[in-house]
Formats: structure tokens, sequence, C-alpha cells
């Protein structure tokens, strides 16, 4: 089905046998440095799920560049983990390639044992709020010297090849950047002594493997920093770095500091593959194109576009590590996606915690969370299809037990529906058709609206129920909270509630961001409306960003805590916050709401009593738990486990591993 997608490619003498790879990203999965059970098991499971190519990192090249975090290769003592690494990629036929790694100014120096961040100038790091020491020369030779004693202890090993990072702000970056450079000598000031440091590093890479071996380079197509390198320039960049003796180029976008969001669900599927075919048009070796790549048919009309000779997949992998063979066999509907709401993978990572995934309970526990299918299963009944409910019954019809999956809405899905409606969250939308897809294809009984009731729960005489019924809004005891201009935030989201040209919604927890963003957004012109406005210069640039970015009505948010989204993950809130601002939503902080009155809304803040006068007025104060079914519970007699929202309110990932842990139970 994707032929191009499958076809082999050679990068320098090595033939990988699809282009499809996984690209390198911190997974916080060694402690000690060295490679460990963990790392093993989730990149051989993503190697036996048909992945071409698996560039593992990074992988530091010393400490005060790489941290405590990250698996090393600064020495033979590291070597035997990296044995292991091999044989467990090769052994599924795929190739292995190791990301070498330093970071530079972006360096923590609690992570390095106290040392100081190094970088070409002493530029402050937004990243880390702390200041590196500017290298000497004599530095920067010993640097150069252990990217390439790294690249031959990685041949010496038996690993495919190597990449040398130079993208997301790190030291080749700050060479490369204005910004990060403001040396006086050869290695810095006018482009090329900006780029020497990058060209010696790769010419001493090549000389230490010799001409054979695979060296590539991971690059950002453009800063996406004020005062930074462009596309056009980091094109030039790529040029000279090919001369130097690269195989192949992996392409990405934006530093760590960019205010231009990168991986965000709102960031448009293959938003910065241009980046990929700008640098293809212009050096000889492939190409490789990066962010927001999630399905085959993507995947396949990039490589057919000739936008890229290859595809980075990414998290979508971490979803699902099969997604290559099931690509292959032509089993779209059957993968796992991933919905980039980076709540599994980002946020955790940058709170110093191991990887796991949103939709995929089983990444990162790839060995502790096998499901080992019975001989004989149970009877289990599940109560609610929102997502805890979805998974448990998946999980526990995977594993072989007879599952009946119950709920008294008309549809599956509890929150789902919610999650996916705000602009940029529409990926929300593929999990619920997953799991659609894959209660038909287990088996699962679905019993909706009035099926939900406890005489037929006891016909089926169950083993065990799962309750998973979710939470309900709440509606809190202020005056005038019945009145007609007043709505759930939940009716909003899915546009069931009438609202006036004027909307306050009450509440600035992730649930009103949400729906602020969703109502302001409304009335907004699409992209494709865009482009042919753009195409055909039908208004001026000014004209055409008032149109993307102001709707059909006025928002205001409201809310009671001097901060906004406090609920919110770190990757994701600056990036909400930002979407507030560019539709001009007006945000109110330490408000106290006393009524809802012909006058708007009554609120108290800094002792004085105000009034916002609006048509419409959007409750998003949060959630309870909808627990009524545990008394019914209770008084039959029947086993049952409480999993979800039903516990207490709570993330959708925790109630995805939840559902799949109870199921894990049985």
């Amino acid at each position: 089905m994707y032929t191009k997608l499958f076809s082999p490619i050679r990068i320098n003498k090595l033939e990988l046998k699809n282009r499809i790879s996984m690209p390198a990203f911190g997974l916080a999965y060694c402690n000690n440095r060295q490679v460990n059970d963990r790392l093993v098991n989730f990149y051989e499971a993503r190697a036996k799920g048909g992945c071409g190519l698996l560039i593992v990192g990074g992988v530091g090249i010393e400490l005060s560049g790489s941290g405590v975090l990250m698996p090393s290769i600064e020495s033979d003592e590291y070597l035997p983990g990296w044995e292991r690494m091999v044989e467990a990629v090769h052994k599924h036929d795929s190739r292995l390639f190791l990301q070498l790694f330093h970071s530079g100014r972006y360096q923590h120096s609690f992570l390095a044992a106290g040392q100081q961040a190094v970088a070409p100038s002493a530029v402050p790091s937004r990243y880390t709020k702390e200041t590196p020491r500017a290298l000497e020369k004599s530095e920067i030779l010993a640097i150069e010297d252990k990217y390439a004693a790294a690249a031959e202890r990685c041949q010496r090993v038996g690993v495919d090849g190597v990449e040398i990072i130079a993208s997301a702000g790190y030291l080749i970056c700050q060479f490369l950047s204005p910004l990060t450079n403001q040396r006086t000598d050869e290695y810095g000031g006018g482009f090329d002594n900006r780029t020497r440091f990058g060209r010696e590093v790769i010419e001493k890479v090549r000389a230490a493997v010799g001409p054979d071996y695979p060296v590539i380079m991971r690059v950002s197509g453009n800063e996406f920093m004020p005062g930074g390198n462009r596309s056009g320039q980091i094109q030039d960049v790529a040029v000279e770095f090919e001369k130097a003796g690269l195989d192949a180029l992996n392409v990405t976008g934006g530093w760590h500091e960019t205010k231009v969001p990168q991986l965000p669900a709102s960031v448009p599927r293959g938003a910065y593959t241009y980046l990929a075919a700008g640098i293809r048009r212009v050096v000889k070796v492939p190409v490789m194109a990066s962010n927001r790549i999630v399905e085959p048919a993507q995947a396949e009309k990039i490589l057919r576009d000739g936008v890229a000779d290859m595809v980075n997949v990414g998290r979508a992998q971490i979803a699902d590590p099969d997604w290559a063979n099931k690509a292959r066999d032509g089993r779209d509907d059957d993968i796992r996606p991933c919905v980039d709401c980076l709540q599994g993978c980002m946020d955790r990572l940058f709170s110093g915690k191991p990887v796991e995934c949103l939709c995929n309970a089983q990444a990162g526990y790839e060995a502790e969370r096998k499901i080992n299918r019975l001989k004989k299963g149970k009877t289990v009944v599940v109560l609610g299809a929102g997502p805890a409910g979805l998974e448990a019954a998946t999980a526990a019809a995977r594993k072989g037990h007879h599952v009946t999956l119950f709920d008294s809405a008309e549809d599956i899905g509890g929150q789902l529906p919610l999650v996916a409606a705000p602009p940029g969250r529409e990926e929300f939308g593929r999990l619920l058709k997953f799991y659609r897809k894959q209660l038909d294809s287990l088996g699962v009984a679905v019993r909706l609206g009035k099926e939900a009731n406890m005489q037929n729960i006891r016909r089926i005489r169950p083993n065990l129920i799962i309750m998973a019924t979710g939470s309900r809004q709440i509606k809190p005891p202020i005056p005038g909270v019945d009145r007609p201009e007043v709505a759930m935030a939940w009716d909003a989201l899915l546009n069931k509630a009438e609202l006036g040209r004027t909307v306050a919604v009450i509440g600035g927890g992730a649930v009103g961001i949400e729906t602020a963003i969703t109502i302001a957004d409304r009335g907004t012109i699409d992209g494709e409306t865009l482009k042919f406005l753009m195409k055909h210069e039908a208004e001026d640039f000014d004209t055409l960003k008032a149109l993307a970015t102001r709707g059909a009505r006025k928002v205001t948010i409201l809310e009671m805590l001097p901060k906004l989204g406090k609920d919110l993950g770190q990757t994701n809130r600056w990036v909400f916050l930002k979407e507030l601002d560019l539709l001009g939503v007006d945000i109110i902080l330490g408000t106290t709401v006393k009524a809802i009155a012909d006058e708007g809304v009554v609120y108290e803040r800094d002792g004085k009593t105000h009034a916002l006068a609006v048509e419409s007025v959007v409750l998003a104060l949060g959630s309870v738990p909808n627990d009524e079914f545990e008394a019914d519970l209770k008084a039959s007699g029947l086993d049952y486990v409480m999993i979800g929202d039903v516990k207490s309110p709570r993330n959708i990932i925790d109630a995805v591993h939840e559902g799949f842990l109870a199921a894990m139970e049985i």
C-alpha cells in the first residue's frame, strides 16, 4: 500500500529496509548514565514493530554536557550496555544510530554533578535560568575530540551509525547562532567562523570512523528565534556541513526557547516538513523530515511529493511500537494514535520523570506490563465508556476476558469529544475512533443508554465490575446561576449552547481556558481560506492576521487564583496562554464571583465590587465524581473496583493507565 515508505534506502553504504526513522528524544529511563533493561526493552519493541532506523539519544559524550539522566558513551565502561542494545535491535532487522549529544548552555548544573555549563559565550540561558562559562579554545578542541572518540566507540561496538545533534539550541546551535556566539576569535563573528566548530566536529568524527561509516546530523531548519538563523541561513549551513562529510541531514525546527510551538497538537500535521524540503533542494545527501508526522498516508505523501527521503515517526511510535508493521500490512485503523498531548512525554521529561504515554499504558513498561492471554477468561462488566472504561474494556478483552461495556449515554467516549473540541485538539478524536474499532474487533459487547441498569448487569453474572462512570460538572450556588444566559462549559465546547456576542467564562483552569479558546476561535477563517486569500493577495497581512485571530465573540475569563491554568502541563501551558492572547481573550485574575445579574457578572477583586457586562456566561468550575451508581453496586453484593474520575477527577493519562492496570489485575 505504502510502496515508497517501505522501499529501501541507503545512508552511505548502509541499507535500511524502509524509510521510517524513530528520532532521538529524552526518555529519562537511565539514572546512572548506563544503558539499562528499560531502555533496551523500549527500543527492542520498536525494532520488533518494524521501524527501519532507531536513533537513540541524546547519548552523552561528557558529563558536563549531558548530565546523569542520559545514557553515555564517554568511555569504554559504557560499552557493554550498548552491545546489548545493538543485539536487541539487530535481532529484528532494524538499524541503530546513536545521537552524540552535548547540550552546552542548556545543561542544568545540578544534573551534571554541580559542573557549570559551557558554551561559546557566557550568554544566560532562559531554559535553565543559569549562565554558562565561555569555552577556551583548548576546551573547544577537546570537545571535538570527544565527539570523535564517542563515534569510534559506536563503530567498535557495532552501532550502525552516528547522529551529531545540531538542533534544539544545543551546543553546535549555540556556535552557529549570533544570539549565543559573541566570540571574537576564529570560532565567532562571520558565517565561516560560526560554522567552524560544527565543521570540525564532523571532520574529526569522519576521520575517526573512516569513509564508509554513516555520519548524519540533526539540524534546526529554522531557529525560530528573533535575530537567530532563519531557514535560508540554515540551508547555507547544511551545504557546508555536507561538504565536511555528512551522509544525511535530519531536519527539525526551533530551539527549546522558541515562542513558535513545535510539538503540540495545535501544530498542523507536518507543518515543518517545508524545512526539510528547503534543505533537500540544496544538498545531495538524503534528508529526513520531522515533527507531527503521525499517519502512514501522510508519511507516504511526504516521500512521494519529494519533500524528504525519510520520515521521522517519533511520538507516534511511543504510542504504538508496531506502527511500522501495521502500516506495512495496511492496518492503519489498528494503529494506537498519538494525540500530541505531550502529557506523558514532554511534561514528564521536563519534570525529571521517565517518559510514559497517555494513549499507551505499556510505553516504558514493556517488560512489566505485558499482556499474557489467558486460556480461560472471566466475565467482566465495565461501567462507563470514557477513557478509563474504554481502556479497561479493551485491555481486558485483549487478555482474554469476556467483556460487556455499559454507558448511560447514547454513544461511547465520555469526555473525549469535549477534549477534542477545542481548535488544535482534534487529534483526541483519533483516540475515540481507535477505541471504537478495538471494541468491535475484540468482540466487546457494548450496551448504551437505557440498557445500563442493574437488572441487565445482574443477568450477565459478572465475576468483576469495573466502575468508570466518570464525573459531572459543578454548578455552584451562585445567585443567578440558573438564568437563561448561563451555560455549562461542556455544552459550550460542543457548540450546544446559545451564546451572545460577549461571553464571560468563569474558571481559568484547563477546561476554562480550552472553552474560552474554542468560543473565541469560532468565526475565524480556516487555513484553506487563508491560503486562498494570500495566494491572490486579496487582503493585506494585518487584515489576514485579524481574520485568523478574531472570531465572532469577545471572551473574558474570570479566575479566582492569581495564576491561570495551574493544572496545565509545562509544555502546553505557554501555548494555551499565547493562543488566548492571539485571540484577544481578556483575563481577570483574583476574582470572586458574587452573582450573575441583569448588569452582568458581579465579582469582587482587591476588595472592590465590579460588574462585567456580557450577554452570556459559561461555567467552567470543575467536576465531581459521578458515583451515584456505587450505592446500587454495594447493595448488589457484586465485586467491583473504581477507576478514573469516579474516584476523583484527574487527567486522561491517569484514567487510561488506571484502566489498563485494572484489567491486568483480573
